[in-house]
């Protein structure tokens, strides 16, 4: 009888001839960390690209005012309207700041009013780190100018939009804009007086005039007596065959001359300076005309004055007449809002105040206030002529 083999047992295959699931996930952190190899290459190869490149080309370094100053990128400071702004040539202006490190930032527009924007950039320091600083900003100027003066003072022109068409006719180009001149002092710009007083009440116009005489133009401001003589016609409205001019002293920069008027009698002393160039060919500004005794109590100070404005002296004519009266930056008459004379005391003292409107805001103008006498009378009258700045 035969007997029944036993069934063999399944045969069980080793891993060896069946891989398993997890071997792909090898592969793949294989994979992953050859990557990583790659980037940390990578790596190394760009900081060593960047430290060579930082070697042949180094970086500038900011460690004072003067460096911040030169190499600042403007553009980032100063917002400008690319479709019909561009920044100007930014010029290093030190001598505005008393030799502190400053830079002239100019904006023009290309639109009909050829519009210019100013900014003046300086420099503090803030915890030992120099620091940016806007210290200047005028924008909108109408055919704008700037200028750095021979006396290390900032001048800003614009056209004076107001003036009429029959007055522009009868002044030189110059005379058609009105020019503000700033000094650095106690740490800000200020607007100032500029000394002359005639034939031009700004630098930038004496300037222009020296330039023209330079040229070989013949103008009559290169002679202190003639400069006078005019003054009186344009300003006091002196007749010329009522007025006598004599030149009492000159020197290379200084002249004095007295203009005497008949009818009314008036004795005027006259001080002529050459305020741009100090040469032979340099020409005459009136800086000071007054007579004798006539004083303002309060100085006109340098600050834009706003109307009224407050009138305050001495050596006025207690029975005469008293009055004051204003111009502006062209040197033609303002007509006060309030004509009148000026209260007189006894002893000579004048007060008053003059109601005006001025056209153009801070332009520089005079005062003449004069102090006539009555008719028929032998006492010599009062006059004082000072710029100031009409706000």
């Amino acid at each position: 009888m035969f007997k029944r083999k036993q069934a063999r047992p399944a045969v069980v295959l080793d891993q060896k001839q069946h891989p398993s699931p997890e071997k792909p996930v090898r592969h793949a952190r294989g994979r992953k960390l050859l990557t990583v190899m790659i980037l940390i290459l990578a790596s190394l190869a760009l900081i060593h690209f960047i430290a060579v490149s930082h070697t042949a080309y180094p970086t500038l370094t900011t460690v004072n005012c003067l460096d911040l100053i030169r190499n600042s990128d403007y553009t980032k400071f100063v917002q400008v309207d690319h479709r019909t702004q561009a920044m100007g040539a930014v010029q290093l202006v030190d001598q505005l700041l008393d030799e502190q490190p400053a830079a002239l930032v100019p904006v023009e527009d290309t639109g009909p009013q050829h519009l210019l924007d100013v900014y003046v950039y300086g420099c503090t320091q803030q915890q030992q780190h120099p620091t940016l600083t806007l210290l200047f900003k005028q924008q909108g100027l109408i055919q704008g100018t700037l200028a750095v003066t021979g006396s290390n003072t900032l001048s800003i022109g614009e056209l004076d939009t107001t003036i009429s068409q029959d007055h522009a006719m009868l002044l030189q180009p110059l005379q058609q804009n009105v020019y503000r001149q700033y000094s650095w002092h106690d740490n800000t710009f200020i607007q100032t007086v500029f000394p002359g007083l005639y034939p031009v009440t700004s630098r930038s116009e004496a300037d222009a005039l020296q330039d023209q005489a330079n040229n070989g133009q013949s103008l009559p401001w290169s002679d202190p007596l003639i400069s006078a003589q005019q003054m009186a016609k344009d300003l006091f409205h002196w007749s010329g065959d009522t007025v006598h001019a004599t030149l009492q002293d000159v020197n290379d920069k200084t002249a004095h001359v007295l203009l005497i008027q008949q009818r009314p009698h008036l004795e005027v002393r006259v001080t002529l300076t050459r305020l741009v160039q100090p040469t032979a060919t340099g020409l005459w500004f009136v800086t000071e005309a007054r007579t004798p005794g006539m004083t303002l109590d309060q100085p006109i100070v340098n600050l834009p004055l706003i109307s009224p404005l407050s009138l305050q002296g001495t050596g006025a004519l207690s029975d005469g007449e008293t009055t004051a009266l204003l111009f502006d930056h062209t040197l033609a008459p303002m007509h006060p809002l309030n004509p009148g004379p000026i209260h007189v005391s006894g002893t000579g003292a004048f007060s008053g105040s003059l109601l005006y409107t001025s056209t153009i805001s801070n332009q520089p103008g005079l005062l003449l206030i004069e102090s006539l006498p009555p008719n028929g009378s032998t006492e010599a009258g009062q006059l004082l002529l000072t710029g100031l700045i009409l706000g």
